[in-house]
């Protein structure tokens, strides 16, 4: 009998890996080994605009897919406004041209509308205000902004009132619209940007940040501007950089938190000096890296991709997309799942598509959880001379996860099958064991260790001179001893050496990269407290100082690969 139940669960299983073979084609790897799936996808294809566009806001509104403004061929400001209905664009007419400018959806179920361009070619700023009401698709002009703006950003509060921020060549401020009709200076910022993030904190409290100034230039400070009270500064930023995007985006749109309970929370998506990008969270005033099973896949089998979105969130899926594209104009959206969190961090999934040329624009989720883009423009030439009025839905929600179910529900089948066999055979077997062998203990100090590591290179505490145990241990809501203890089993030295091994590291990547750089500005840069240190420390590590050590990998910059680290940590 035993024989037989063998001989039938091995069929059941060489059987289970054929059928399920093609779906492991699907997983990709980064440099270190770390999976992630990558799936193709076909982007359907939707009726055209009227209008092709660039430069415009597209939302869902009032349950209509409704895009606003931006220019049309020529680079020429356009004042209509177009919503999608029973598979066709419907035009409207607006009262100004807004190209460039900022939307806010409101409570009151309609839309402001402000700013943009003033001349054709994106030229100059205005002071234009509108509503638009779904309700009739209609479009009614009113008051003034305070200060003529273009590339900005708003949010409406708790309180009714929207607050506004960002400009693009020309000073920047925060401004507060009543809710009526009155637009009023508010605060100066610290930082002038161009398309900030507004992020709620508080039903009546905002952070404003951003990764560019009013002129394009990148912003490495990490001060943080906010609405009521003092300037923040955020270290996490100097390194770590806010992606620039060239649109404007709803920042509620990326919102993970509950404003019921008074989690206001965010995921950001960010980019260090080396190019690696990741995803900030941002609750409250607390700024984190994301932890993920490997790090923001910015490569594929065809070259480079480029993201290019803020990060757009389907709270009831519990998932967040960003969209990219490479050379040839395939789209790709990388899904975070933030909610399911494994030992290494959340998983990661990277759609992709054929060759778009003719789209590239901020993408919206629709009611099903799908994504939608409309117009833009060809992203190989950017030529806002002549934008796209193409249309595409990406099946990435309930549709693509109902196919997956149609796809594989007899999997479960076999599994169920297997499972029956696999018992049978258990008991069969047992009866003839003399001893039950158990499974070796999980050391939770390998978990732990694990922890420390993710800690240390995604915030990089290393870097600061007056790291102490108890600050790991607070962040990992553990005691000293656990990660003191756990440092010395798992890595055979101190703690002080285990933050030491990565600060050398980085101290070697600074010098390899950038020769020039003096000694003095390499420790500093590198979290020692001391010179004497730094040199004592180095010497320890690599048997050689930072000059011999210079020296003698000259002939290797640019191969040097650091051990046990994910690829772009630093």
């Amino acid at each position: 009998m035993k024989t037989k139940i063998r001989h039938i669960t091995h069929r059941l299983l060489v059987y289970l890996c054929l059928v399920t073979l093609p779906s492991t084609l699907y997983a990709s790897s980064d440099s270190e080994g770390a999976m992630f799936r990558q799936v193709k996808i076909v982007a359907e294809r939707l009726a055209s605009l009227h209008v092709p566009r660039s430069g415009h806001s597209t939302f869902y509104i009032n349950g209509e897919l409704t895009v606003i403004g931006g220019h049309t061929s020529g680079f020429i400001p356009t004042p209509t406004a177009e919503y999608y209905k029973d598979g066709e664009w419907h035009l409207m007419q607006m009262v100004y041209a807004h190209d460039g400018g900022l939307t806010v959806p409101l409570k009151s179920g309609k839309v402001l509308i402000a700013g943009g361009f003033e001349k054709h070619l994106g030229i100059g700023q205005t002071f234009v205000v509108e509503k638009y009401d779904p309700a009739d698709h209609s479009f009614t002009g009113f008051g003034c902004l305070d200060k003529k703006r273009v590339s900005a950003s708003g949010i409406e509060l708790d309180s009714s009132q929207v607050y506004i921020a960002g400009n693009w060549y020309h000073d920047d401020a925060i401004e507060r619209f009543d809710g009526v009709e009155t637009f009023s200076f508010f605060k100066n910022v610290t930082e002038e940007r161009t398309l900030p993030h507004l992020l709620r904190i508080a039903p009546n409290d905002i952070l404003i940040l951003g990764g560019s100034g009013i002129h394009g230039e990148p912003l490495h400070s990490g001060i943080v501007d906010r609405l009521h009270g003092d300037t923040l500064h955020v270290p996490l930023l100097e390194t770590w950089r806010p992606l620039r995007f060239d649109f404007g985006h709803h920042c509620d749109n990326s919102f993970i938190g509950n404003a019921e309970k008074g989690i206001f929370a965010y995921l950001i998506p960010v980019q260090n000096g080396d190019g690696q990008v990741a995803i900030a969270h941002v609750e409250g005033t607390s700024f984190s890296l994301l932890p993920t099973v490997c790090p923001i896949p910015t490569k594929s089998q065809w070259g480079d991709i480029r993201y290019y979105t803020p990060v757009v969130v389907d709270r009831q899926a519990k998932r967040g997309y960003m969209m990219g594209i490479d050379k040839d104009c395939r789209q790709y959206i990388l899904a975070i799942d933030y909610n399911k969190r494994i030992d290494k961090g959340v998983p990661l999934t990277l759609y992709y598509t054929d060759p778009l040329p003719d789209v590239c624009s901020l993408p919206v989720l629709t009611p099903d959880g799908d994504l939608v883009m409309v117009g833009g423009v060809n992203f190989q030439t950017n030529n806002n001379y002549s934008p796209s009025g193409s249309a595409y839905l990406f099946h990435v929600g309930t549709t693509s996860v109902a196919a997956d179910h149609q796809q594989s529900w007899w999997l479960w089948v076999l599994l169920a099958v297997l499972a029956i066999m696999a018992v049978v055979l258990f008991v069969v077997m047992r009866k003839r064991r003399q001893q039950k062998v158990m499974p070796p203990p999980i050391n939770p100090n390998e978990i732990l260790i694990q922890r420390i590591c993710l800690l240390m290179e995604n915030q990089r505490l290393f870097l600061n001179s007056e790291l102490k145990v108890s600050d790991v241990a607070a962040a990992l809501n553990t005691n000293q001893r656990n990660i003191s203890g756990c440092v010395k089993s798992m890595r055979d030295c101190s703690f002080a050496q285990f933050v030491n091994n990565y600060r050398i590291d980085y101290a070697k990547q600074l010098l390899r990269t950038r020769p020039d750089i003096k000694l003095t500005e390499v420790y500093l840069k590198s979290g020692f407290a001391n010179e004497t240190s730094f040199f004592r420390t180095f010497k320890a590590i690599t048997g050689q100082t930072p000059k011999e050590w210079m020296t003698s990998t000259d002939s290797l910059k640019g191969v040097e690969c650091l051990p046990n680290r994910e690829e772009g940590a630093y």
